[in-house]
């Protein structure tokens, strides 16, 4: 047993050396580059400011955690990205934890936690001033402490507290997570049959979960509404969904008047900066909205929420119609200038390679989604063709996917990206079982937790 748990912890200092020194070569590689111009997001550098010069009254456009951590950073680029590759190395890391405790054999699990630590879109938004790879991060660490949970005693509350905690830090990253709640309890606490609720086990583990999650998120929520009059985790929902409902803002009635006739006036112009989205036209016509009607940018952006919920609400198949792009985008509907021909037919190595693994990432995300769609009837009708984590990273996937593309459109396929890690760990591990036919027992899976726990 000490030889092994020796050869263990030497996959997982290969695991950590790759990680690191692949990083430490990319921003070698990367700095000195004029072309590499990481991406900074304006509203979170704006959210770090307000926060280091304490200026609350101007916070709730974004909520709190990731612009605390630019702020801990000192608002630099680099030490963000050499933050966020850290937390990209210890993901990995949580990987390979959960990988052996599921497979039980720890070459496989190293080239488990590999294939998630060097997915190249993971790595590129490690560069950039955006929540992925913090929400990634939040992810991975909620799944390890679920698997971490199993065995460790009907009456240890730490793992159900941490989790609360995790979840709520999660959802105060990047707001969609916190549909992440509902899910996380259900798998904590099964709720069914009713009776179970109230057993005192699963109310420690309620209140354990619960208590994080009420501070942190209601707390949030009530801080924004003593600031803007809104309880709400943000204010951006006007330009969110105005996202959504852009293609068919004239059909608003004359109530919606003065905000219809500006989105429609500013769409209709060319725009000189950006890409031309939804989101650029909010850009121009906040500032119109402003001056025409004498609010400020919440009520500004609350008044847009107004028009586009009517127009979900008054034109459903629209609505729908809408989502489905989204939803297709959020799982990898290619755009066009991925099938534009390189100029002068020429393709360097790096494209080739960008594109193969760009390739490879697309076929794990196609078979995921395969998989998650097929663990629905298999849940309906309670067969253990998965076990219990695997079906909590599917309703993962599938809420996350469908909720974002009823609530943000333009960026979809970003919005997949926290989840790569998870998606490749649930597919490898499970690929591994089938192969080697190793059966789902003792505490090394949750599935065996599922007869006493479900």
């Amino acid at each position: 047993m000490p030889e092994r748990q020796d050869k263990l912890g030497s996959y997982a200092l290969v695991l950590l050396f790759v990680g690191a020194l692949v990083r430490l070569l990319l921003m070698a590689w990367l700095r000195p580059l004029s072309s590499f111009n990481p991406y900074l997001a304006p509203s979170y550098i704006l959210a770090a400011q307000d926060t280091l010069l304490l200026n609350f009254h101007a916070l709730g456009d974004r909520v709190p955690v990731y612009p605390l951590l630019v702020a801990l950073c000192g608002l630099n680029p680099r030490e963000i990205w050499v933050v966020q590759s850290i937390l990209g190395v210890a993901a990995s890391l949580m990987i390979f934890d959960m990988a052996f405790r599921r497979t039980r054999h720890g070459l496989c699990s190293l080239l488990i936690g590999l294939s998630c630590s060097l997915v190249p879109e993971v790595l590129i938004f490690e560069s950039l001033v955006m929540t992925e790879a913090l929400t990634n991060f939040f992810l991975v660490t909620s799944l390890w402490l679920l698997a971490r949970y199993d065995g460790a005693g009907e009456s240890n509350i730490r793992y159900p507290l941490g989790l609360g905690l995790i979840v709520a830090l999660a959802g105060l990253t990047r707001p969609l997570m916190i549909c992440l709640v509902p899910l996380y309890y259900c798998f904590l606490v099964t709720p069914w049959p009713p009776t179970r609720i109230f057993q005192r086990e699963a109310m420690r583990r309620t209140l354990a979960f619960a208590l994080p999650v009420i501070v942190l998120i209601l707390g949030w929520c009530g801080f924004n509404y003593f600031n803007s009059g809104y309880f709400t985790p943000t204010t951006r929902a006007g330009q969110q969904l105005m996202d959504q409902v852009d293609p068919y803002v004239d059909l608003a009635p004359d109530r919606f008047a003065v905000p219809r006739d500006i989105w429609l006036r500013f769409r209709r112009q060319p725009l000189t900066h950006r890409y031309g989205t939804a989101e650029d036209v909010y850009e121009f016509a906040l500032p119109e909205m402003e001056r025409r009607t004498g609010k400020t940018d919440i009520q500004v952006s609350h008044e847009f929420a107004s028009l586009a919920l009517y127009l979900e609400i008054h034109h459903p198949l629209l609505c729908l119609r809408r989502a489905e792009q989204g939803w297709m985008q959020f799982w990898g509907e290619p755009d066009r200038s991925e099938g534009a021909w390189p100029p002068g037919g020429k393709v360097r190595l790096t494209e080739l390679l960008r594109t193969m693994a760009d390739f490879l990432v697309g076929e794990f995300k196609a078979a995921f989604l395969v998989a998650a769609l097929l663990s629905i009837p298999c849940a309906f009708f309670r067969l253990k063709a998965f076990a219990k984590l695997e079906y909590l990273t599917f309703a993962i996937a599938l809420g996350i996917s469908v909720i974002a593309a009823f609530t943000e459109f333009g960026q979809n396929r970003r919005f997949c990206i926290p989840l790569y890690m998870l998606m490749i760990y649930t597919l490898l591990t499970r690929g591994w079982m089938w192969i080697s036919a190793i059966p789902s027992k003792g505490p090394a899976t949750l599935g065996a937790g599922a007869k006493s726990g479900s």
